[in-house]
């Protein structure tokens, strides 16, 4: 009996460690999404919307949502310059490599977080609006049940894996993204700057159908392995604006996929006036149908159509799958012609880019 309960002790003690040391393995990726009217909250489409994800990059949302209020309350002004604490210039990426000791406006560090997804911008915000990091989480978690999120905890302003994970799920992040645009239209707008130039740096937005999709005007991706692929996306036709979410992307190119699909059939179905697709599945995306459309970004990138887009994303698609088992060919290869080494070189797990 006494060998039993030292092996139990002993198995809790190692689970411990486990998940200090990679927390984020302990979570299975969950496929989930929702679509909402941004008007009145109706809900168009939703799967597994209830499902407990962590939200990666999304966190940030609540965190320029917190940073907007304090704007509009005059706590903040545009041109305010916020310390750079070691904290965050240490952050991981994706980050805008700020020093600690340095400053930055809150308007850069708002575009840093849009674009970017800077988590040394979001920290400093952090750290400037409360006494610590953790006690500006609680604050969002405070403001999540306020707007109705209910089964949202934040444990950083950023996203990033911590011992203790931040969980939502995807309709508690249509909620979100439905109050940024009805509470703060003034400030919506950032969401849909393609780019930002920092020092010399010129950083490109993470959402990759800003330009592309009719009517898309952010508003925020995320990634860590616990999660997936994350995107929040605010769309506007024929004075119809949908909020979609899509939440456990296997890729950024398959989640994109995927949020376009939804979005194209939603308007569809709202064309048709067929209403809700609450527990059922959306019409399927006619490519041929309907006359096409000139669709221009300004890197002169053009789709006739969106069946076109979503071809090429297809072909994205293809060209990973062709590169890996290329790349595994060669791995193997180089493995029968190689003699064994006796130290192996450790695999870096990549845990977030943004």
């Amino acid at each position: 009996m006494g060998a039993l309960q030292a092996q139990s002790r002993l198995f809790c003690f190692l689970l411990m460690i486990f998940c200090i040391i990679n927390p984020s393995s302990l979570w299975a990726v969950k496929k989930a999404s929702i679509i909402i009217c941004a008007e009145t909250g109706k809900v168009l489409h939703e799967n597994n919307a209830d499902a407990v994800t962590p939200p990666a990059s999304l966190t940030k949302m609540m965190t320029l949502y917190l940073t907007f209020k304090a704007l509009r309350e005059k706590r903040l002004t545009f041109e305010q310059k916020l310390p750079v604490s070691k904290r965050a210039s240490l952050a991981a990426p994706c980050k805008l490599w700020l020093k600690p000791g340095a400053v930055i406006t809150v308007r850069d560090a708002i575009l840093g977080m849009v674009t970017k997804s800077a988590n040394d911008a979001s920290i400093a915000v952090a750290e400037k609006l409360a006494k610590s990091e953790s006690q500006f989480a609680a604050l969002m978690t405070q403001q999540a049940r306020r707007l109705g999120m209910s089964k949202t905890v934040f444990k950083n302003s950023h996203g990033l894996p911590e011992k203790q994970q931040s969980i939502t799920t995807a309709r508690d992040m249509a909620i979100l993204s439905q109050r940024l645009y009805k509470d703060f239209p003034e400030y919506f707008k950032f969401f849909k700057e393609p780019k930002f130039a920092y020092k010399g740096h010129v950083h490109q937005n993470h959402n990759r159908l800003l330009g592309k999709i009719p009517g898309l005007d952010g508003i925020k991706t995320g990634f860590i392995n616990a999660s997936g692929f994350n995107l929040a996306a605010s769309v506007v036709r024929d004075n119809r604006r949908i909020i979609a979410v899509v939440m456990g992307g296997k890729s950024a190119i398959a989640r994109d996929k995927e949020m376009v699909k939804l979005l194209e059939a939603t308007y569809s179905n709202l064309r048709g006036e067929k209403g809700s697709s609450k527990g059922k599945k959306l019409t399927a995306v006619h490519r041929s149908q309907s006359k096409p459309k000139i669709i221009k970004t300004k890197a002169s990138t053009k789709y006739r159509d969106v069946r076109h887009l979503l071809n090429d994303l297809d072909q994205q698609t293809s060209s990973l799958k062709i590169k890996k088992s290329s790349k595994k060919g060669l791995q193997k290869k180089s493995k029968s012609t190689l003699k064994p080494v006796s130290k192996k070189k450790k695999k870096v797990s990549k845990l977030h880019t943004a």
